[in-house]
C-alpha cells in the first residue's frame, strides 16, 4: 500500500480561494492522503467552507486554533499529522492533479529525503500544463546543502518531506519568511534530495497576501534570515558556500530596496533609515552579488538603479500605483 501523505493547509482570510485549493488537493491522482486544514482563527467564512467540504470527503480534517500566524498554523498541522510524508499547500494557492504523485514517485525511486518541483506565480484559476525545464537531478551529502543555496529555495510549498527527517524542526513563530530557516535546517540534515524541474504548484497572486504590497516591518525578516545563513558559513572553509550565501543576502537587500523604491512602505517604516541601512549593508557585500553568475543581468541592473539612482527610480512609484 502507498504511504500516507499528510497535506497541511493553513487557513486565514481566504474564503475566496479555499474551495479551489481543497478541490485541487482532493483531485490528486495520488489518493492516500490526509488533508489537515488548520483554521488559524480566521474571521471570515473560510473555515466554514472547509468544514462543509470535509463533510463530503473523510480525508479532510479541520483543526481550529486561536490566531497565531502562518508558522503557528503549520506547526499545529505537524502536531496533528500522522503521515509518513509531509506536504504544505497554502489556502490561496492550488496544485496540479499529479503534484503529489510526481513528488512521491521521484522521492521513492531515488531513495531521497526530500523531493521538490517548481512553483509559478499566477493570476489564473486552473492548473496549466508546464513542460520540464531540465533534467531531474539527485543531490547527495554536501551537494544537498549547496543545492539549497544554488536553487535559492525559499518556499516549503513545492516540496515533499520525509516525516522522520523533519523531527523536531519547526517554523519560527511570530516571524515572516519562515520557510527559509525551516528549510535551511532540514536541508542541513538531509542526505539525498531530488529536484524535478517541472511546474506543479501554482502560487496565486493574491493582492491581499502578506507577501505583496508596500514594504512593512515583517518583510525585514527576509534579509535577517539570509544574513544568519551567510554568517553560518562565513569563515568555515567552504568558500563557494560562503560566497553564495553572501550573494543571496545581498540580493535580499536589493529586492527590498527595490520594493521600497517602487511600491512605498507602511507607516511603521522610516524610509530614509531603512534605505540607508540597506545601502550600507549592500555595499559591504556587493562584490559577491555582482560576481554571482547565477543572478540574472536584469537583477544586477536593477541593483545599480535602486542603489545609485534611488530618487529617479522612485518616480516610478506613482506610475505603478
Amino acid at each position: 500500500m502507498d504511504d500516507l501523505i499528510s497535506v497541511i493547509v493553513p487557513v486565514y482570510g481566504t474564503e475566496k480561494y479555499i474551495e479551489r485549493c481543497l478541490k485541487s488537493i482532493l483531485d490528486q491522482t495520488y489518493k492516500n492522503l490526509e488533508i489537515i486544514v488548520v483554521d488559524d482563527g480566521t474571521k471570515d467564512n473560510a473555515a466554514v467552507i472547509a468544514e462543509k467540504i470535509a463533510e463530503t470527503d473523510g480525508r479532510i480534517r479541520v483543526v481550529h486554533k486561536p490566531n497565531g500566524g502562518l508558522s503557528s498554523a503549520r506547526n499545529k498541522g505537524l502536531e496533528e499529522a500522522s503521515g509518513n510524508y509531509i506536504s504544505y499547500v497554502d489556502s490561496d494557492d492550488f496544485i496540479a492533479p499529479d503534484f503529489i504523485e510526481i513528488l512521491y514517485k521521484n522521492l521513492k525511486d531515488n531513495d531521497c529525503d526530500i523531493a521538490k518541483v517548481l512553483y509559478e506565480e499566477v493570476t489564473f484559476d486552473e492548473p496549466q500544463d508546464r513542460n520540464l525545464t531540465g533534467d531531474i537531478k539527485v543531490y547527495r551529502g554536501d551537494e544537498v546543502r549547496r543545492a539549497f543555496l544554488d536553487l535559492n529555495i525559499d518556499s516549503c510549498c513545492d516540496i515533499l518531506y520525509r516525516r522522520d527527517l523533519i523531527g523536531s524542526t519547526r517554523f519560527p513563530e511570530g516571524r515572516t519568511s519562515e520557510d527559509i530557516p525551516y528549510n535551511f535546517e532540514i536541508f542541513g540534515k538531509a542526505q539525498k534530495f531530488v529536484d524535478i524541474p517541472v511546474v506543479k504548484y501554482f502560487y496565486y497572486h493574491n493582492p491581499g497576501s502578506i507577501s505583496n504590497g508596500p514594504l512593512d516591518k515583517n518583510m525585514l525578516n527576509y534579509p535577517m534570515f539570509r544574513k544568519e545563513i551567510y554568517e553560518h558559513y562565513k569563515g568555515k572553509g567552504d568558500v563557494d558556500l560562503e560566497l553564495k550565501a553572501e550573494s543571496l543576502y545581498a540580493r535580499s537587500l536589493m529586492g527590498l530596496t527595490a520594493r521600497l523604491c517602487l511600491y512605498g512602505h507602511k507607516p511603521e517604516i522610516d524610509e530614509k533609515q531603512i534605505r540607508s541601512g540597506f545601502k550600507s549593508e549592500f555595499k559591504l557585500h556587493k562584490r559577491a552579488f555582482y560576481n554571482d553568475k547565477g543572478i540574472p543581468l536584469s537583477r544586477k541592473i536593477l541593483a545599480v538603479g535602486v542603489f545609485n539612482f534611488y530618487p529617479a527610480a522612485r518616480l516610478f512609484r506613482g506610475v505603478l500605483k
